[in-house]
């Protein structure tokens, strides 16, 4: 009778010798399949006679790997794929917001998504303001009666974009002096908030002077800026 170890994997059978139980903790590796094992774990008595195959050099240190863990790079893989679409999205919304006042002022279209997007963010989405691209194409300053006058200009935007509508600074004259200057805003113009890429609006008001001020007034500059 003879004590022997059979591969798990090939039922190859091997003959025991001290070295494979002292060795590596009794890890050896199948000549025949190169399996990896433990001797102690497979030991059988055998009465056939016959000789049984030896084992290749016993391992000088255990190499199993345990089939049920899935390879980490896999793992890595997966979990890019999934990252990479959220972390475009959110580069997305980040350069949108960024950029939202240049997208509206362009896109107009996209304000209401874009005022949609800011709300969590509690931001606002502005028109822009070129001063360059704003224009005062004609005006006119007359008198209406005694005390009163009427103001009349044109505004242009020849750009491609929205921009913000500007204020309007009137000076009125006297003999070539300043006598008095008036800030108007865009809503005491009756002018929107916005003016249109590439589209002109005509604007006028009237208003009242103090009757000693007034008979001296024979003059006016104008001039469009933003406050």
């Amino acid at each position: 009778m003879a004590i022997v170890t059979l591969c798990p994997q090939c039922h190859t059978g091997f003959t025991v010798l001290p070295e494979h139980l002292s060795r590596a903790d009794g890890w050896v590796r199948c000549g025949r399949c190169a399996h990896v094992f433990a001797v102690d774990q497979h030991l059988y008595e055998m009465d056939d006679p016959r000789p049984v195959q030896e084992f290749i050099q016993p391992l000088s240190r255990p190499t199993l790997k345990r089939r049920s863990d899935p390879p980490v790079r896999n793992i890595q893989s997966r979990m890019w794929l999934w990252l990479l679409p959220v972390l475009a999205t959110v580069l997305l919304i980040q350069v949108t917001l960024l950029q939202r006042h240049w997208l509206a002022a362009r896109v107009p279209e996209l304000r209401p998504a874009l005022r949609w997007l800011c709300q969590p963010l509690a931001c606002v989405v502005q028109s822009l303001k070129d001063p360059e691209q704003v224009s005062m194409e004609s005006s006119s300053f007359k008198r209406l009666a005694d005390n009163r006058f009427a103001f009349e200009g044109v505004v242009r935007n020849p750009g491609d974009a929205e921009l913000a509508t500007p204020s309007l600074e009137l000076s009125l004259t006297s003999h070539g002096q300043v006598s008095l200057r008036k800030v108007i805003g865009a809503q005491q113009l009756g002018l929107p908030d916005s003016l249109p890429a590439r589209r002109t609006i005509t604007f006028s008001f009237d208003f009242s002077l103090d009757p000693a001020l007034s008979a001296e007034i024979d003059g006016f500059k104008a001039l469009l800026f933003y406050p």
